[in-house]
Parts: structure tokens; sequence; C-alpha cells
């Protein structure tokens, strides 16, 4: 036997034996139940949980990189005139791109996490008869905490550590040129990402530590998204911050410097060399100083809310996420009840927006979704010169307009991606008595829960505030506009759409998964770009509004068609639990 075959064989030994050890069982515990989730046990959950999450953590570096080498190619420096580059300076502002991007990235990868860093009540009746010290358990867990951070902070940069040095200085033939860059790279995108999930856990022990735990599950939810926001606005603005901070004073911009994510950069501005410039030291000190900072914070905070969260776990009701309103009636109740006659449509819509609204899990893709539509929202008003700008006209500017279609867009995709996640609580022998598997009332329901989640509340907003501002000829057309195109995308985005709501095991991660993706994108641009600019050009005559005639008729003719070509077995309704369709 080869010394290699030993020390193989050596290492399996010691890592089985660490493995039957009450920390080794309880770190492998721990770390599951954050792959699994909170609800799922089965391999399909870690499959499109944690497999699909990591996935698209790593897609968004790997995309960026690619990107740079059509900037920094060596034919691209050629057609530009040879002249002379230097890559530690002309690199600045991409580089606080990635610094950003690794940091958002991180931070909400660590946000869908948020649930499983802490024991619930099926660990505390798993362990407790366990003879195991509460030390043990503590220390396992966090230990399992920080592995997620190191997987997290890896995965989100694997790509571009290596693909944007590659694309900057590959070319030039100097090795030490290109591990100076790399070095400065990594140091700088890793520090950014620990910080993210250090600061993501940190400020879950101190909230787990100061409130209750019922309050706790109460506000944690708008915690999440509040700082889904602040990530989503951060990464728009990386673009514009490096031209804000050259036309702001010296003194502001070197209090700017210093705070995280800019400091960061002061780390790979070390490594990459920058004798001449006095805020690289200062933010080098700053940055060191906020990591470090982040990691106590997590660790102390974690420790004095253990303890007191995990000893209380029996006596923590079980609650949802929001709190429920002593009032059941519904002011959409009447229309509801005209809408939908049949009994089993009424008990599946009731299901389906009851467990949107109940379930942690969907309620968190819901807010996601809302988040990023709130924030490319606030990003079309903010691109405007001045605010008076933007209601000055006689009619509203493509700003303005876009606003409905953006919320409106990122609502009913983030419903109907929800849609495919299944709830904890299985209903689908429910549904199997009372639906009918040859109508559709499974997409009939689908429809109006997309409808009322965007519509119910998004409609009234928009035509209030385009009443105040252009009188109510612009507010009804504008109104309807949005709408009918709502009504055209929400039967879209239900094409295939084949089963009850949150009533069937995950769908397949196929390969043609990535196209649907790159479709919802091209739908976006379509949606909030060429559709908005054609209202715009509409309201200046109230007449070219029938131009949108033809336009929601072959959407709607499209769809009416395409099902009607389907084959009968395609059109069936679904109620396996075993993956049955493809993705959406």
């Amino acid at each position: 036997m080869t010394v290699k075959a030993r020390l193989q064989r050596a290492v399996r030994r010691r890592s089985a034996r660490f493995s039957r050890t009450p920390f080794g069982s309880l770190l492998r515990l721990f770390l599951g139940r954050m792959f699994h989730g909170g609800g799922g046990s089965g391999s399909g959950d870690l499959d499109v949980g944690v497999g699909v999450m990591l996935l698209l953590m790593a897609m968004p570096g790997f995309l960026v990189s690619l990107l740079t080498f059509e900037k920094y190619g060596h034919l691209i420096l050629f057609l530009r005139g040879g002249r002379p580059f230097n890559p530690f300076i002309a690199t600045v502002p991409d580089e606080y791109f990635f610094i950003v991007l690794s940091l958002a990235v991180s931070g909400g990868a660590a946000l869908w996490r948020w649930d499983s860093l802490f024991l619930d009540r099926r660990d505390f009746t798993n362990l407790v008869p366990l003879p195991v010290t509460l030390r043990t358990v503590f220390l396992a867990n966090l230990c399992a905490i920080l592995f997620l951070t190191a997987l997290f902070t890896f995965v989100a940069n694997a790509a571009s550590v290596v693909l944007f040095p590659i694309a900057v200085v590959g070319s030039q033939g100097s090795l030490s040129v290109f591990l100076r860059f790399a070095a400065g790279h990594l140091v700088g995108v890793l520090a950014a990402s620990l910080f993210s999930c250090f600061a993501v856990f940190a400020l879950t022990g101190l909230l787990m530590a100061v409130l209750p735990a019922l309050a706790f599950r109460r506000i944690s939810h708008l915690v999440r998204f509040l700082l889904a926001v602040g990530l989503f606005a951060l990464l728009l603005s990386s673009f514009a911050v490096p031209q804000l901070l050259s036309e702001m004073s010296i003194p502001a911009a070197h209090n700017l410097a210093l705070l995280p994510p800019f400091s960061f950069l002061g780390l790979t501005r070390t490594i990459w060399g920058s004798a001449g410039d006095p805020f690289i030291p200062e933010m080098r000190r700053a940055a060191i100083t906020t990591l470090v900072l982040s990691l106590f914070i997590t660790i102390l905070a974690y420790a004095l809310s253990f303890r007191r969260s995990f000893l209380r776990i029996p006596e923590t009701p079980d609650s949802g996420p929001l709190p429920r309103s002593p009032v059941s009636f519904s002011p959409l109740a009447p229309a509801l009840h005209l809408l939908l006659r049949i009994q089993p449509q009424r008990a599946c819509y009731q299901f389906a927006a009851r467990t949107l609204l109940r379930s942690e899990s969907h309620l968190q893709i819901l807010s996601g979704f809302l988040a990023l539509g709130l924030v490319l929202a606030a990003n079309a008003l903010t691109s405007a010169p001045d605010l008076h700008s933007l209601i000055a006209g006689k009619f509203p500017s493509v700003d303005v307009l876009s606003v409905p279609f953006v919320l409106s867009f990122c609502l009913v995709a983030g419903v109907r991606f929800a849609f495919e996640v299944p709830s904890q609580l299985h209903a689908n022998w429910v549904f199997r008595l009372s639906l009918d598997p040859d109508r559709h009332d499974a997409r009939n329901t689908a429809r109006l829960v997309l409808l009322v989640f965007s519509l119910s509340w998004l409609l009234p907003l928009c035509f209030l505030v385009t009443l105040a501002f252009w009188g109510w000829q612009i507010a009804f057309l504008h109104t309807l506009i949005v709408a009918v195109s709502t009504i055209a995308l929400a039967e879209l985005s239900l094409l295939r759409f084949r089963k009850p709501p949150f009533a069937c095991s995950y769908p397949p991660f196929k390969s043609h998964s990535g196209l649907v993706v790159l479709g919802y994108l091209f739908g976006f641009i379509l949606f909030t770009g060429t559709l908005i600019e054609l209202e715009h050009w509409s309201l200046q005559d109230p007449w070219r509004v029938l131009c949108f005639v033809p336009i929601w008729f072959a959407a709607l003719a499209g769809v009416h068609f395409y099902r009607k070509q389907m084959l009968d077995m395609d059109k069936q309704l679904l109620f396996d639990e075993l993956p049955a369709s493809g993705f959406w």
C-alpha cells in the first residue's frame, strides 16, 4: 500500500470516528438542517433549495466576469490605440462593483437561510432527551453557521477570483502582475462576503437576544424585507458611486470611504500598491475593524440569545409570520364570491391566498420579489434630473409610467414562482377529492391569486396618483393599460400551469430552466421598456391607445390557441407528488 493510500485511509478513519462523536453528529445534523431548511427532509429539498441557490449565487460573478473579457481583452486594448494601460488604476470602478456584488449575493443567501440559524421545536424535542450538554449543542450550531458563511463566501466569488484577473491582466505576460492583481481582488471580495454574512447573522442574534420570541417572529420578515431592499439598492447604485465620489468634496468623500463597502476597496488597493493615496491606510484599518467587529458581534449575540431562545421553545406558541386580523371580512369578498361560483374553486383560492400570507418560505419569496420591484421602481424615478421634472409635464414621463409596470411584473413573477414551492402541510389529497381533473379550476384560481395580489392595491394607487397630477383622462387610460397588460402577463405566466398551487412537489430543475429565466428577463425588458414607450406615445392622443388592442389580442389569442393544440394528457390537472411537470 502506497503512502498516499495510507494517508487517505487514515483520514477516512478519523473522519468516521469524528462523525460518531456527539459534537460531530450534531454538526452533521445542523449542517443538514441549514441545507434542507426548516421543513424539508428529503433530498428533493436539498436539490432544489441549496443546490439551485448555490448555482444562482455563482452565476452573477460568472456572467459579470465574462463581460469584462469584452472590456479588457487584448484586441479591445489594441483598437484603443495601444495606449498605456494600468490595470491597478483603470479597474477600480469594476473592482468596487465586484465587491458590492459579492456583498449583495452573500447577504441575500444569508437572508434566505435566516430561519435555519436557530433551533426550533423539532430540534428541542429531539435533542433534550439525548446525553449531550447545552454547550456542545451551542458549539456545534455555531460551527455550522461559520461553515455556512465560508461556503457562501466561496461560492459567491469562485468565478470572479479566476476569470476577472485573467480578463484584465491575463494577456500582459507578467506573472507577478497577475498574482498581485488576483490576490488583491481575492482579498477584497472575500472580505465583503464575510462581512455581509456576519452582519446578517449578527443582526439575527441581536434581535433574538433583545426581543421576545413572538415579537422576533413578527418583526423578522420586516427586517429581512428592508435588508433585501437595501442590498438591491446598493447593487443598483454601484455604477454611479465612483462618479459620485469624484464630484464630492474631499472631507465628505473621505468620511464615506471609511464605510463598507467602500472600505474593502482599501484592502484591494493595499495589495495592488497605492503609495500616493493617503486614504488607503485608513480605509484598510476601517475594513479590518468592521470585519472583526461583525464576527465578534455575531458570536456574542448568538451566545447571548442561544440559551434563552432554546430553553423557551416549549413556551413559544406556534404562529404565522404575520399577525392575524380579528376581522375576517375582506373588501374583495363580494367580488371573489361572484367570480368563484364553485365551492372547490373557493377552497383552492383560500388555500393559495392563506399559504402566501402564512407560510414563511412563500412570504419570503414574495417579499424578495416585491423588494426587487420597489428598488427598480425607485431607481427609475431617481434617474430623472429632479423630482419636479417628473410631474411638470403635460403627460407623465416614461419613468413615472414604468413604476406600476415594474411592480406588476415583479409581483406576478414572484407569486408565480411561489406556486412551484410546495406547502409543508401537504394538501394534495383534498384537491384530489374536490377538483375535476378535466376542468381548469386550478388555473382559474391561480390566475385570480396573481391578479388579486398585484392589481387589488396597485390599480387604485396608480389611478389616484395619476389623477392628482394629470387629470382623470390620463389616469383612466394609464390604469386601463396597466390592468389589461397585467392580465395578459398573468395569462402568459400560466401557459402550461395545470396543478393546484402549493400542493405538488418541487418541479425538476431541467436543462431548459435557464432558457425560462432568460425568457423572463426578455419579458421584463419588453414589459417595462418597449410597452412603456408605446404607452407614452399613445397618451399624447387618446385614440392612439387603440394600438394596444392588437397587442393584447395577439397575446391572449396566442395563449388560447397554444392550449387548444396541446394533447389531452397535457391538459389534465396534475395531483402527483412526484415531479411530473417542467418548471413554470
